[in-house]
């Protein structure tokens, strides 16, 4: 019972009729000319025809017999699933129903046949495009109706005025409209001026009365401010000129005529998706890049190099051979000391690596279905096309220039969307030489490639020297390449001590080497010269270079004669060790011969006690260094690498008692010259190969000079070989004062080698002075004073001194933290630099290009300064060693040797306080110049040149105004003295008088007290009213006839 109760409605009592529900009333409305089926209970066929409608017809559809029309098509059941539809009528009410619903249904549908077709909307007529027309996304930035400052930050335009209008004036103006939609309005003058005679002072106009009355055009306009855009709290602004008005009205019409234009260009894109896709005008857009390209670049695999062609082949009768077995090992693995020197390593700068890719290939052509329909209607067109400028006409022209700014085609507007282009182009052209060719410099045949590589930016170490022995833990004090010999430096290796500790061990020999060392040995020195001194200077003999004289701490000169020892070499790498040892202990036994004319060599290592290590044999002397000595050949050291090394004593030394006093500090050669007692110089013919004399500097404030033919010092009579006779003094001597009047404590010389006759060089000092003095004896002068001039160049020693060689009359300077230039004649340095933050220890200039300067500092690091690239600063700094680096010295170049030959490979050798040498390899920007360089750096010397001038020509003014201000002080100084005795005196009459009893006078007690206090505030009262009423009279708080009629 509750599931028939919940499949339909409850059924209808007698003599009521059914109610149908909405929806089977609806379905039966559908279908026209239906009538209902008699169907029975119990599911059998219809008793009733279609057309008899016969009366007391019944309806009940079941659960299973569904209800169809008259043509036996199911009819959809009313009701949720399972209900049940019962119809009951009689025969003449059902009769009657029936005919009048189907009479109902025919007349609806001829009303709905009758009703005719509604037609389609006629098509819109679009507004065409202009012919001007651009894309408003293509159009210049929207015009701005204000200004910027140099921040960027909005200003108002010159002639309007921001404001800030209450609720109250915004209604009485008539500006309540104004909003988002409409942000401009006008008003009259006489609105606003009413407003202002009103409402008087609380007129928010008040303050622009005199403006307002005087702006030239009407009504004015007033805008409002959206956000507080000039950040001053108003809302509104006023444009108070024509010239801004027409600014604000020239900016809502673009901004209307922009509008129009994109509600056009939307109707006509509309109007163009409207249209079937046949008909639509396709636009074809350029192809963008989004970087798919180089994805395919990346993942294609194409051949870089030809295939490697293999041909292997082996006999046929070698296959298939018992007990052979291929395998692969490494190269360490197959390495035996005996046959190979060095060890194989793994270099990672060498890895191979390759990138494994999935590739697949098809081989079959892609095919693709194309049709193409051509037809005659289309004419041939030829393959070229020819244009032709347009012009206009003068009209055209005049009236285009003359367009106002914010109109289209604007002239104005264009030059000044393209007026940044313009200048960054501009600014290109003047730092780039458009007519240089770039590829004329990329391949250098001196340097055998471009560079590129790290190799050629870098500062590289090619080789590093040190010895156990001779130079470990020792300090590098000088360093020269050999002259006529390729690969070969010689080092001067010194103990690192303090003057304290040199002077405790004053009076005991304390033998010092120098060390030579060939690139092709690395660790073992090829030569060690002794010497009984330590060497703080020395250098070979330019045109003899087997001749090398050095100076000792002593202040002894020392001379050695490399002529047989070269010789000497030559047969130890060509017989062996034992024929080495063979050929010395040969030379030792005739050296009772030979005299001081051959030089001795010692096969042994220096022994570790330094004391009698000098062996002066039976003759020698100890004035002349033992020249004649020996060392024992048969004495020789436990550590076997050193067994070999042949240690050179020196030929000559100078006698203590004409030799310098303290340390020799500097030491040069003097070419092609001869130098007489006086110090006067002879050159020699051209190309003599004579180098007979040098010169040496000690901190005794000597320069002296010297003959190396000592063989000319013999009396006459007198054989080489008596050497008790022969004392080696200096043939010229030149005594040096410094600024105070004592002995100049010389560190460095610098000669002109091209003017050597003219007797001018420069010195430098411990004291941080820079001499320019003259070696020639003035005739009738005894003890002439050789200096010229005397400056003061730097706070401490001048460690470097040395002429520029390309320009012969500027010398570098340096010492304590900084380094400067100095023109010979000039009084101040064209230039110095600035203070670094190391102390500097060495510098140099650079052999092959004129702007470039070496310098060394105490914490290890090497800087290049370039001048042409910047002078405030060091180009590049390279950090070479952890400590001090001591000493400079680049490889000497023939003379002959083109700028090319020089540029290709340069070597810097760098000394440190440790002992090691190492060896520095310069990138091509440094050792090759640049083109004109040398022309460009003369140019930067004449702009230093002018900037001294100018400063010396300013000097007199200087001195004139610092002279007059020293008197205005003094006459101040003297001027309140004066009154400060006055007052003094004053005060005591006043003391006098009031203990005499008499009142002061009402003058001194003015002059005691100044102005009475009632005349000073009424004149502060005064000067305050006049500075307030021309402060508002600026700012239009106040008329101009409020103010006296004065504007201010």
């Amino acid at each position: 019972m509750g599931e028939e109760a919940s499949a339909g409605p409850p059924p209808a009592e007698e003599g009521e009729v059914p109610v149908v529900p909405e929806t089977a009333g609806a379905a039966a409305e559908d279908k026209l000319g239906a009538t209902a089926n008699e169907t029975a209970l119990d599911g059998s066929a219809p008793a009733a025809d279609a057309d008899s409608g016969a009366a007391g017809s019944e309806v009940v559809a079941g659960d299973d017999a569904p209800v169809t029309d008259a043509e036996g098509a199911p009819v959809p059941a009313a009701g949720g699933d399972g209900a049940a539809l019962a119809v009951a009528t009689d025969g003449a009410d059902g009769q009657q129903g029936g005919a009048s619903g189907e009479a109902a249904a025919v007349d609806e549908a001829a009303a709905e046949m009758a009703v005719p077709a509604v037609p389609p909307p006629p098509p819109v007529e679009l507004e065409p495009l202009p012919e001007d027309y651009v894309p408003v996304k293509d159009l210049p930035p929207m015009p701005e109706a204000f200004g910027r400052n140099e921040e960027g930050k909005p200003i108002p335009l010159h002639g309007v005025e921001s404001l800030f209008l209450t609720g109250t004036t915004v209604e009485l103006v008539g500006l309540s409209g104004l909003g988002p939609d409409r942000v401009m309005g006008e008003v009259t003058k006489e609105v606003l001026l009413g407003d202002i005679q009103f409402r008087g002072a609380i007129s928010d106009f008040h303050a622009l009365k005199a403006r307002i009355q005087a702006a030239d055009y009407e009504p004015l306009l007033i805008r409002i401010i959206e956000d507080d855009l000039y950040g001053d709290g108003n809302n509104f602004e006023i444009a108070l000129t024509r010239e801004a008005g027409d600014m604000w009205r020239s900016v809502g019409e673009e901004a209307a005529r922009r509008a129009k234009l994109l509600e056009l260009e939307a109707a006509h894109a509309a109007a163009e998706r409207a249209k079937p896709r046949s008909k639509r005008v396709r636009k074809v857009k350029p192809w963008q890049s989004m970087g798919s390209e180089l994805d395919i670049e990346e993942a294609s695999v194409r051949p870089r190099r030809e295939p490697i062609r293999l041909v292997v082949q082996r006999k046929r009768r070698e296959f298939h051979q018992s007990g052979v077995k291929l395998a692969d090992k490494d190269a360490h693995e197959l390495w035996n000391s005996s046959q190979m020197e060095c060890r194989p390593f793994k270099d990672p700068n060498f890895d191979m690596r390759r990138m494994e890719q999935d590739v697949s290939v098809q081989a079959v052509a892609p095919l693709r279905e194309t049709s193409t329909q051509s037809s005659g209607a289309i004419p041939p067109r030829p393959a070229n096309t020819q244009t032709r400028a347009l012009d206009i006409d003068e009209d055209a022209k005049r009236e285009l220039l003359q367009r106002p700014r914010s109109t289209p085609g604007s002239v104005a507007d264009f030059l000044e969307r393209v007026r940044d282009q313009c200048e960054v182009a501009l600014v290109q052209n003047e730092i780039t030489n458009i007519f240089r060719d770039d590829l004329a410099a990329l391949n250098d045949e001196a340097d055998g490639g471009g560079g590129g590589s790290r190799k050629e930016t870098l500062v590289s170490e090619a080789q590093s020297f040190t010895h156990l022995t001779y130079s470990k833990n020792k300090v590098v004090s000088a360093i020269q390449w050999l002259p006529h010999r390729r690969g070969v430096v010689a080092v001067a290796c010194t103990e690192a001590q303090s003057h304290a500790e040199r002077v405790a061990r004053m009076g005991r020999t304390a033998p010092a080497h120098i060390l030579l060392w060939n690139f092709r040995d690395p660790i073992h020195p090829e030569l060690v010269l002794q010497s009984p001194w330590e060497v703080f200077a020395f250098q070979f003999n330019p045109l003899q270079p087997d001749l090398l004289t050095g100076g000792c701490y002593n202040g002894q000169v020392v001379m050695w004669d490399l002529s047989t020892e070269v010789d000497r070499l030559g047969r130890r790498t060509a017989g062996g060790s034992g024929g080495t040892a063979g050929g010395a202990a040969k030379g030792v036994e005739s050296g009772g011969s030979s005299g001081a004319a051959k030089a001795q060599v010692d096969l042994t290592p220096p022994p570790s006690a330094p004391a009698g290590t000098i062996s002066t044999g039976g003759t020698g002397v100890a004035a002349i260094g033992g020249g004649t000595g020996s060392g024992d050949p048969t004495g020789g050291s436990s550590a076997d690498g050193d067994a070999h090394i042949p240690v050179v004593k020196h030929r000559f030394m100078t006698d203590t008692q004409f030799s310098h006093h303290q340390v020799v500090t500097d030491l040069q050669w003097l070419p092609g010259v001869e130098i007489s007692h006086r110090g006067k110089v002879t050159k020699l013919g051209e190309g003599s190969k004579e180098c007979n004399f040098f010169a040496t500097i000690a901190a005794d404030g000597k320069v002296l000079f010297w003959d190396v033919r000592v063989e000319k010092l013999l009396k006459k009579g007198k054989k080489a070989d008596d050497l008790l006779d022969l004392v080696w003094k200096p043939i010229h001597s030149v005594h040096l004062i410094s600024l105070i009047g004592m002995d100049l404590g010389g560190t460095r010389l610098a000669f002109d080698f091209r003017r050597l006759e003219h007797g001018m060089f420069f010195a430098g000092s411990f004291d941080g002075e820079l001499v320019y003095a003259d070696f020639i004896k003035p005739e009738g002068e005894e003890n002439p004073d050789y200096a010229k001039s005397c400056f003061q160049a730097h706070v401490g020693p001048v460690i470097a001194l040395e002429r520029s060689p390309f320009f012969e009359d500027v010398v570098l300077t340096c010492g304590d933290w900084q380094w400067q230039l100095w023109q010979e004649g000039s009084s101040t340095p064209l230039f110095q630099s600035g203070y670094a933050q190391d102390y500097y220890t060495a510098a140099c200039w650079s052999p092959t290009r004129p702007a470039v300067l070496y310098l060394a500092d105490q914490s290890g690091s090497l800087e290049v300064w370039d001048l042409l690239d910047r002078s405030h600063e060091p180009s590049i700094r390279v950090t070479l060693a952890a400590t001090p680096i001591m000493s400079l010295a680049f490889n000497p170049m023939p003379a002959a040797a083109s700028a090319a030959q020089q540029a290709a490979q340069q070597l810097l050798a760098v000394g440190d306080a440790t002992g090691v040498l190492r060896i520095m390899e310069l990138p091509r920007n440094l050792r090759r110049p640049v083109h004109n360089e040398k022309k460009l750096m003369g140019t930067w010397l004449e702009r230093q040149q002018q900037r001294l001038a100018d400063v010396g020509s300013r000097q007199p003014t200087r001195a004139g105004a610092r002279k007059e201000a020293e008197e205005r002080k003094k006459e101040a100084e003297a001027a309140a003295l004066a009154e400060a005795a006055a007052r003094e005196a004053a005060a005591k009459d006043a003391a006098a008088a009031a203990a005499a009893g008499v009142p002061p006078s009402p003058a001194d007690r003015k002059d005691r007290k100044g102005q009475h206090p009632a005349e000073f505030d009424e004149k502060a009262e005064q000067e305050y009213l006049k500075l307030e009423a021309r402060f508002k009279a600026q700012l239009g708080l106040l008329p101009p006839e409020a103010n006296g009629g004065t504007a201010f």
